[in-house]
């Protein structure tokens, strides 16, 4: 039973990715596209990388401002995957070729995830922004390479000691969300259909509220489901001989990987 709802789950996920159904199937969609879309309309603006883009769930909103979306994962995770690499061997990107980046739970699957912000800063232009979205309570995904959770102390600690400016890091979410998330999970596997799919969502949307009342009882949010930060590249940083020392060389033209 528990191997079907696992299964039904994923396909009701990759059936509606794309589409604004995808985001009301559960508390943490909901909850992640509040958190997250304010700041993308923001922020995303040029040459904007979706970094861990996965199925391409936030190529949409990202398009909205950027000048040219570009998405990167390791494996051929969407056919219109436009770049495949391993980020914890460097970035085939040229210094200063990205305005915008964007890193939605990546970090925790990644051994080494300080010198991947190392590269983040190294591609991205002076006063360019990087959006992070990181788990700090939440459940084991995407095992075994699934390494790490962050405080927002912890967030903050990584990004300066790569040479970031931290514009906003805080925590998001809380107990009820991710409690409640696993519930929208099931009641979504379950009753959801492509025909009418209102009920499902309706019953996401009404956990999503009940997550948000239950949070709030978490001044502190101790509890907090996950941490989001908006890391800016200081205008003038390259003066700093110790960063530059720490910038690995990289090709002067962005490859041609699609299909690869």
């Amino acid at each position: 039973m528990l191997s079907w709802l696992k299964h039904r789950w994923h396909d009701v996920c990759d059936s509606t990715i794309g589409t604004d159904v995808f985001w009301g199937l559960a508390v943490d969609h909901r909850s992640a596209r509040e958190v997250l879309e304010p700041l993308i309309d923001l922020y995303a603006r040029g040459t904007t990388l979706d970094l861990g883009a996965g199925r391409l769930v936030w190529r949409p909103l990202l398009s909205r401002h950027a000048a040219r979306y570009v998405s990167a994962d390791f494996a051929l995770t969407h056919p219109s995957l436009d770049l495949r690499f391993d980020i914890q061997q460097g970035f085939p990107l040229r210094d200063c070729s990205v305005h915008t980046l964007f890193c939605c739970s990546v970090l925790e699957h990644v051994a080494q995830p300080w010198s991947v912000l190392v590269e983040c800063r190294r591609i991205l232009v002076p006063g360019g922004h990087l959006l992070l979205f990181v788990p700090f309570l939440y459940h084991l995904h995407g095992s075994p390479e699934d390494y790490y959770r962050f405080s927002p102390f912890g967030v903050r600690h990584l990004a300066e000691a790569a040479g970031f400016e931290v514009t906003i890091c805080r925590p998001t979410g809380g107990l009820g969300h991710s409690l409640l998330h696993a519930v929208s999970m099931l009641t979504t596997s379950l009753v959801f259909s492509h025909t009418w799919p209102e009920p499902a969502t309706a019953v996401a949307r009404a956990l999503t509220a009940a997550a948000g009342t239950l949070d709030a009882l978490d001044r502190d949010h101790v509890f907090a489901q996950n941490v989001v930060a908006v890391l800016r590249r200081p205008h003038g940083e390259n003066s700093s001989r110790r960063m530059q020392q720490s910038e690995r060389a990289a090709p002067t033209r962005m490859p041609d990987m699609r299909g690869v």
